[in-house]
């Protein structure tokens, strides 16, 4: 027996041994694999925690597939949508607030003046086909954006010399400030192609982003994640952005879990997808501005100041954002929340029907004839409410409901029109109302000095005070009735994370989206 228990002892000692050699062993292999890391990536940390993942996401987006892919060229808001951020980058970018942010260049100086920018770029950057990315591809880029006209090239204005004093430096001089410079270059203006390179950009996009584009057609684009990105790689290993005509195709391809994410929606659309399961709507901030166009022209009874004061008075902006099931949140200016400037101007003209009805006493009972109200199909209910608003101070409203925003449009671009319900969609439009051939047709020097004076602006702060300004004059003139600031819809998976929300409708930074 006790020969037994010694045979068992030396047994147990024997495996114990053998276990911890291999315990030993494995050990020392993960420290040898992590030291390797360590040596030889930019970035081990960030490779080991996201290239872990193959997940590849399919996103539908409401519209047509951008016909080049040549960004450099090609008009309109899809292709800066699927590319800017995902494949090219830019001088400077921004955050989902519309906040400016380092790209490839890592921090800036301006000088006092507001004439020199210098730009100070991150090390050790390359496109995505192993070319080197420095100083010189900068100057090179914009240099190119202007010589050739590229979309957005009208955005950098008074430039006198791009210069690279090394090659992690660059230089812009002004001929005179620009305080919408730095906006500009976090845009297609600021893009950093490779100087190196002779694609074709048109069916090739050669960038320094955290994905490429691994094949495009008339309905989609495919993107693959960059492995050799110099930054944080993308969550994902492939994302597909497939193009839906309409929303209802757009909703069925969602409903069938063909795709991960849709966009854009009627809040309608969003709201009938987050009955399904496995899908929740959601929401962000745009740069639409829903408002009441007046036609300030000699032909139209909004020529008179005192008219479109007395008009504003009398609609109740802030019930019809409360009520408008797209509002984000009432207005009252020609700037909106994501855009530099803004201030809420709503309560310049609260609602006030006795005002809006005391003011119109001063006028004759025929003085004003009636106006004619353009409202988009969409917005009928909204035309309606101004009808009666209007109505209430003894004018006659003619409502025309066209079938589309665009008929409106064309109709505001004729001048046939008194007012019309309409979006403005851009990013600092506001500067439309210092243009009496706008189709505003609204003119009035202080308002046009009060811009002037902004743009005249040597630092941000001083361009983003007078801006505000500029607004409240606009404003307080009543140019038009602003309403409110529209919001972005979209359904998205209840297993889809890292997804942006707002601006959705031109910026989609897609390198955190991924499933669980």
């Amino acid at each position: 027996m006790e020969e037994e228990n010694g045979r068992e002892a030396k047994l147990k000692a024997e495996i114990t041994r053998w276990l911890i050699f291999f315990g030993v062993a494995i050990m020392l292999s993960v420290m040898t694999w992590l030291g390797w890391s360590l040596t030889n990536r930019k970035n081990p940390i960030t490779s080991f925690t996201t290239l872990v993942s193959d997940s590849s996401v399919a996103i539908g987006i409401q519209g047509s597939a951008p016909e080049s892919l040549d960004i450099r060229t090609e008009q309109g808001t899809a292709l800066e949508q699927a590319l800017l951020e995902n494949v090219y980058e830019t001088l400077v970018s921004r955050s989902e607030t519309n906040k400016l942010q380092p790209s490839i260049a890592k921090s800036w100086q301006i000088s006092d003046d507001g004439l020199t920018y210098t730009f100070t770029l991150n090390s050790n950057m390359t496109f995505a086909n192993g070319h080197k990315l420095d100083s010189s591809d900068v100057v090179w880029s914009l240099q190119n954006v202007i010589n050739n006209n590229y979309v957005g090239s009208d955005q950098l204005g008074s430039l006198k010399e791009i210069t690279n004093p090394d090659e992690k430096t660059v230089v812009i001089t002004l001929n005179q400030p620009n305080p919408c410079l730095l906006r500009a270059l976090s845009g297609r203006a600021g893009i950093v192609y490779d100087e190196e390179s002779t694609a074709n950009y048109g069916k090739k996009a050669v960038g320094s982003g955290p994905f490429t584009v691994e094949a495009s057609s008339k309905t989609q684009i495919v993107l693959q994640r960059n492995d050799s990105y110099w930054g944080t790689k993308a969550a994902a290993s492939q994302i597909t952005l497939y193009y839906y005509a309409s929303e209802d195709s757009l909703v069925s391809a969602m409903e069938a879990k063909k795709i991960s994410m849709a966009l854009p929606l009627s809040a309608s659309a969003a709201d009938e997808l987050n009955q399904q399961s496995g899908i929740n709507s959601d929401s962000g901030i745009s740069f639409d501005k829903v408002m009441l166009a007046f036609n300030n022209g000699t032909e139209s009874p909004f020529s008179d100041e005192q008219i479109r004061k007395m008009t504003r008075y009398a609609i109740d902006a802030q019930t019809i954002a409360k009520d408008a099931p797209d509002a984000y949140s009432p207005l009252g200016g020609p700037i909106s929340p994501l855009e530099d400037g803004y201030e809420d101007l709503s309560e310049l003209f609260p609602y006030n029907l006795e005002q809006g009805q005391q003011m119109r006493s001063y006028f004759g009972a025929y003085y004003i004839a009636d106006i004619d109200l353009l409202v988009p199909k969409e917005y009928e209910q909204i035309g309606n409410t101004v009808k009666s608003a209007i109505e209430q101070l003894n004018i006659g409203v003619n409502l025309e409901v066209l079938d589309s925003a665009a008929q409106v449009t064309e109709r505001m671009n004729a001048g046939t029109y008194n007012i019309a319900l309409t979006t403005m969609s851009g990013e600092n439009d506001a500067s439309v109302f210092t243009d009496g051939q706008s189709v505003f047709h609204y003119e009035n020097g202080d308002v046009q000095q009060a811009y002037a004076d902004a743009m005249a602006a040597t630092n941000d702060d001083d361009y983003q005070a007078r801006m505000r300004t500029y607004a409240r004059a606009v404003s307080e003139n009543a140019a038009s009735d602003w309403l409110y600031t529209r919001k972005n819809f979209m359904a998205v998976s209840d297993q889809l994370q890292g997804y942006p929300k707002n601006l959705t409708d031109r910026l989609l930074p897609l390198s955190r989206v991924k499933l669980q």
